[in-house]
């Protein structure tokens, strides 16, 4: 849920912690609670907050890179709530405050493009200009997994999380997510959650309350309808599919139900009738099974901006879909095949 601070009100960063804390030790006492955290913005819900940094030691910028990378205040369990794992090092700890040595934790990418080969832990950087009076380096004591923060199918980007108690410089850039982690109903939470926030300051407004399987769900809405109609689509072709294998192998067996009877008359089998009919609809059938996956392979390209987790020549995806056409062409084969090995001869030989 978000609580966003009037400035007026919390512009001393005293005031801000106090708010923090006492919301936090409240909300972290609720029955069901694992953790939970502050932050400028939890994943998908903010698509910006970068910042320049100037990492120790760097003698020349190497050409073509930025030295940037998204920027989130949090407190001190935020991470452990969002159940993003450590890599290296330690998370925050309560002694990371305003009279600490100032700290940060970045993720795997920021420490593979800016300290490529090297282990980042223990390294310094500065936030903003480093010429800038009044700026400190920032020790890296963690390195975490990597989140998709800007979006399901943006590239990760570097990332440094700094904690809120030793930010006092920027008031307008202060935390306002609250992210909890719970083992029970999260629609009771968000009622005693709300009246923590009312005892703590009453005039304090909550908003976008919701899980992070919302957040999700809102961030794919639009690729999601999008493949409900593909889908809507692809099963109404391959229903058109098998009504069409099924009326041409219907049409087939009363063309040449004459020719049946005459088999069956020289001593043809059920099995060698039965044979003989799924033998010209499976033969059509795995040709267009061909052309259709030559011409998928080509044109799944057209599609990857709706794909999330799959290439647009998934492997699995181009095994599996022949072999259900395949199938649901048999099927509709069977039908007529069967009928025509019920064909009594003598009524076949009399057929016009």
């Amino acid at each position: 849920m978000r609580t966003i601070l009037p400035l007026e009100k919390y512009k001393e960063p005293q005031r801000r912690t106090s708010y923090y804390q006492q919301v936090l030790q409240r909300v972290e006492h609720l029955p069901g609670v694992v953790a939970a955290g502050y932050s400028t913005s939890i994943p998908l819900a903010w698509k910006g907050g970068t910042s320049g940094f100037y990492p120790e030691g760097l003698k020349a910028p190497i050409q073509g890179m930025a030295y940037d990378a998204n920027h989130r205040e949090v407190s001190v369990n935020y991470l452990k709530a969002m159940n993003i794992p450590l890599r290296q090092g330690r998370y925050f700890e309560s002694s990371d405050n305003a009279q600490s040595l100032p700290v940060a934790i970045i993720n795997e990418t920021m420490a593979r493009q800016y300290w490529p080969g090297e282990n980042a832990l223990g390294r310094r950087f500065k936030v903003g200009d480093p010429d800038e009076p009044g700026k400190q380096w920032k020790e890296i004591v963690g390195i975490v997994a990597d989140i998709r923060q800007m979006g399901i199918d943006e590239p990760v980007k570097a990332e440094m999380y700094i904690p809120y108690e030793q930010i006092t410089d920027w008031p307008g850039y202060v935390p306002r997510d609250l992210a909890i982690r719970t083992t029970g109903d999260t629609s009771n939470l968000a009622g005693a959650v709300r009246q923590i926030i009312r005892e703590v300051d009453p005039d304090q407004p909550v908003s976008n309350v919701a899980t992070m399987a919302e957040v999700l769900g809102t961030e794919a809405a639009q690729r999601r309808m999008g493949m409900i109609m593909l889908v809507g689509f692809a099963a109404l072709a391959l229903l058109l599919a098998s009504l069409g294998i099924y009326g041409v192998l219907a049409y087939f067996v009363t063309q040449h139900t004459n020719e049946i009877g005459v088999r069956q008359a020289l001593g043809a089998s059920p099995r060698n009738i039965l044979f003989l009919v799924l033998k010209k609809g499976m033969g059509l059938t795995l040709v267009g099974v061909v052309i259709g996956v030559g011409a998928s392979f080509a044109l799944t390209r057209l599609m990857s901006s709706l794909l999330f987790g799959v290439t647009a020549a998934d492997p699995l995806t181009f095994a599996t879909v022949p072999l259900v056409l395949v199938g649901v062409a048999l099927l509709a084969c069977y039908i007529p095949a069967r009928r025509a090995t019920k064909v009594d001869p003598l009524v076949a030989l009399r057929y016009e």
